[in-house]
């Protein structure tokens, strides 16, 4: 089965509704630092990021995080 490929605006606009940086996450879960993400990813309470770019730069899918579609009223 083959998907039609997205417009460029919606695209944008659901890497934008969907990926979340490791301080806006910290931010939504109520945490006080990032190292606190990276816990609780290594305690595997927490999805890993899709995109991890060196110890620098993570990305979450907004949508696996049960914490934050709750959040949300999903």
């Amino acid at each position: 089965m083959t998907s039609a490929p997205l417009s460029q605006d919606a695209f944008r606009r659901e890497v934008d509704r969907r990926l979340i940086d490791s301080f806006s996450l910290m931010l939504a879960l109520g945490l006080r630092n990032r190292s606190s993400v990276w816990k609780r990813v290594e305690a595997g309470t927490l999805v890993p990021p899709v995109i991890r770019i060196s110890h620098t730069v993570a990305f979450w899918d907004r949508d696996a995080i049960p914490e934050l579609s709750r959040q949300e009223g999903g």
